[in-house]
Parts: C-alpha cells; sequence; structure tokens
C-alpha cells in the first residue's frame, strides 16, 4: 500500500548536502515501502520528477518575519492537505519525524552567549528572530505528534535532552551521516600533483582547507589568527560569506595575505582536499559537518572544535586533533606538533569506512520501519 509523505524543507537545493541526504534516505526506503513524497518548500530548485511540490509563499521584510511566516503558512498548509507521515528538516511543530540536522539552536545561543560579552548577550536575548526560533523549537520538541527525532551526533542528541528534559529520550535516533566511500577517495600522487598545479600550489608546500560558508560561525576568524603563528602553513579557504573582503583585508593588515588563497565556492571540492594536507574546521558550533566526512574519505586528517559533533569520530594524534575555540593555543599546539599527517590521513580513511553511505539508509529505514509499526500498533 502506497504512503504518503510530506517532506519539509525550506528552501531546498538538490545539490545540497541536507537535501542528498533526504534522496539518499528515499531511495532506501521506497526499497521496503512506496511512498508518494510532496516536498514543501519556499524555494525549489531543480527538476526531481519524484517530487509532487507545494510551495509556501515567501513574506516578511525581516528574518525573523520571514521565519515565522514559514512556519505558519507550513502549518496551514498541513491542515489543507492529508499526509501519513510528515518529515520536516525544519523547526516545525506537529510533525511527525524531524531530523535535528541544525543541531540545537539553544545550544548555539548559549556558546555565543559566552564570547558575546553583557551587552551582546543582552541583544541576543532580544533578537526577535532567535525568540521565534527558540519557540518553535520548543514547541517542537513538546508537541504531541512528534514520534522519531533523527540525531545526527551523539552531541546533538545529549543537547536536546539537556535543554528540553520533557523529551522522551526513545525518541531520539543517532543516525550518522554517511559518506560515498567511492566519490571521495584519497588522491593518488599524480591526481594530488595536478590539483596543486591547478590551484597555484608547489608540489611540497604545507597546506591547510577551510571549507564552509558562514566564516565566523565555522571559526575561520580564529584560524586566520593562528596562521600568523604558523608561517610553515598555507591556507586554501573554500566557501562564500558575505564579509570576504573584509577577510581578504584582515589577511592584507595581517601579512598573510601571501598564504591564504580564497577559492570561493567550488561546485566540487574534490580538487582542494586533493591538495591540502589537513582540513582545519574549528566551528563556533556545527551539529555534524558532512566536510569532515568527505575530508576524511579524501585522505585527510582533521582538525576540529569541540563544538563539532563530528568531533566523535577524531581519535586525537591518531587521524585528527579536537581543540577548543579558545584560548587559541591548543589550536596552535595541534598546527605545529611534529607529526606524519600523511599517516593520520590514512588512519581518518579507516574512520569513515565505517560510515558509507548503505549503513545511513539502513538505519533511516529502521527508525522509519518502527515509526510505522508502532503507528499500526496505536490503530489496533
Amino acid at each position: 500500500m502506497t504512503q504518503s509523505l510530506a517532506i519539509i524543507r525550506q528552501s531546498y537545493r538538490p545539490d545540497g548536502g541536507a537535501e542528498r541526504i533526504i534522496q539518499r534516505m528515499l531511495t532506501g526506503l521506497q526499497q521496503y515501502h512506496p511512498l508518494d513524497i510532496t516536498l514543501i518548500t519556499e524555494r525549489w530548485q531543480g527538476s526531481e520528477e519524484s517530487f509532487k511540490v507545494l510551495k509556501v509563499a515567501r513574506r516578511g521584510w525581516t528574518r525573523a518575519a520571514r521565519f515565522e511566516h514559514f512556519i505558519a503558512n507550513t502549518q496551514a498548509l498541513l491542515t489543507q492537505h492529508t499526509f501519513d507521515w510528515v518529515q520536516a528538516h525544519e523547526r516545525v511543530p506537529g510533525c511527525q519525524i524531524y531530523r535535528a540536522g541544525d543541531g540545537v539552536h539553544a545550544e548555539w545561543l548559549r556558546i555565543r552567549g559566552e564570547y558575546l560579552g553583557r551587552v551582546g548577550q543582552w541583544w541576543q536575548q532580544r533578537d526577535r528572530f532567535h525568540q521565534a526560533v527558540l519557540k518553535s523549537e520548543r514547541e517542537l520538541f513538546h508537541h504531541a505528534n512528534l514520534q522519531a527525532v533523527i540525531c545526527n551526533s551523539e552531541q546533538v542528541r545529549q543537547e536536546i535532552l539537556q535543554h528540553y528534559p520533557k523529551m522522551d529520550a526513545a525518541k531520539l535516533h543517532l543516525v550518522r551521516n554517511g559518506i560515498d566511500l567511492g566519490y571521495f577517495s584519497p588522491p593518488s600522487a599524480t591526481e594530488r600533483l595536478e590539483a596543486r598545479r591547478s590551484l597555484g600550489l608547489k608540489a611540497k608546500m604545507p597546506t591547510l582547507l577551510f571549507v564552509g560558508s558562514g566564516f565566523e560561525r565555522k571559526g575561520l576568524p580564529l584560524l586566520l589568527q593562528a596562521l600568523i603563528r604558523s608561517p610553515y602553513w598555507h591556507l586554501l579557504v573554500v566557501g562564500q560569506d558575505k564579509h570576504s573582503k573584509n577577510y581578504q583585508k584582515i589577511c592584507l593588515q595581517w601579512g598573510v595575505s601571501h598564504r591564504v588563497k580564497f577559492l570561493g565556492m567550488m561546485k566540487d571540492v574534490r580538487p582542494a582536499y586533493q591538495a591540502a594536507d589537513v582540513l582545519v574546521h574549528p566551528a563556533w558550533y556545527d551539529p555534524a559537518p558532512n566536510v569532515i566526512l568527505e575530508a576524511m574519505a579524501m585522505g585527510l586528517p582533521v582538525i576540529t572544535s569541540q563544538h563539532c559533533g563530528n568531533k566523535e569520530l577524531i581519535e586525537p594524534d591518531v587521524n585528527g586533533f579536537v581543540v577548543p575555540i579558545k584560548p587559541i593555543q591548543p589550536l596552535l599546539t595541534a598546527l605545529n606538533t611534529k607529526t606524519d599527517w600523511a599517516m593520520l590521513g590514512q588512519a581518518a580513511r579507516k574512520t569513515v569506512e565505517q560510515y558509507p553511505i548503505e549503513r545511513m539508509i539502513n538505519e533511516l529505514t529502521a527508525v522509519y520501519q518502527q515509526v510505522m509499526a508502532e503507528k499500526v500498533m496505536s490503530v489496533l
């Protein structure tokens, strides 16, 4: 019997990381259950024929207003259509299944508040957008309809229990992101040299890699500060930020611009992985970034922060390092330690070989089957 499933994603890009996970999940699930899929979204890019698309009207002049309108308009659509299942990838109260891919907003604000000072904390507490997101997050986790939450790291699972202690822990399912181990694989010596040549790097130039958009939250300022005191390293920066030009000016002022290349967005990031020696991801907060899985699959060791969910995959001095975001000294120690980075990269590859896409699909399918079985039992 075909069942109807609604997927909620505010902005859907078929090439996006979360969207690729959705597609992989649905492909695996459809092997066991015929599905009639509807995507509920504000912005849709692509022409995926397996989806029906319900567009949510985009309204509001401010970020807070747009968020509130999206939540309200999505909930209104759900009352106008009947679905067997609703899975949200946004904080929409009333869904049956929620994938907490963006982590816990309450935890992000707690971390951010520690570094803002009293005035910054005062503004943050009164920011209408943050208030709106917290309200939806709280209502989502306390809603009677919620049957399962998919957590992509143990960190996220524990944060939900910490900030929302009334949440039933049995509803929280740990399903780590999967990685395409064929597409992301260690380069040959020839591929590495070609990648370096294409990016203007010398053959043996020690090179760090930073990948991510939203530079501040992903920790680029901290990395640039460390680069001043780590003259051994060069740095590739992949991603976009509305303040990119300001970051380039800062590099010039700090005297490191000759060692930093801003590459912008790359449709295919593999050449950057192939050219680099180490991925550095000192994020203020990141639930489970795919960039870490991709880098490890490409044979790169990883230096990340204690606020990154994928720190759970890092064994210090074996396949990378985990550092605090402040003070800067632990990051400097990791960068300047004398270690065989290539050997750590080999260990990183072995680590992520435990997390192929097939494992993620099987675990997600098991969650769905459990939820479906519980629904059947509740009807009997």
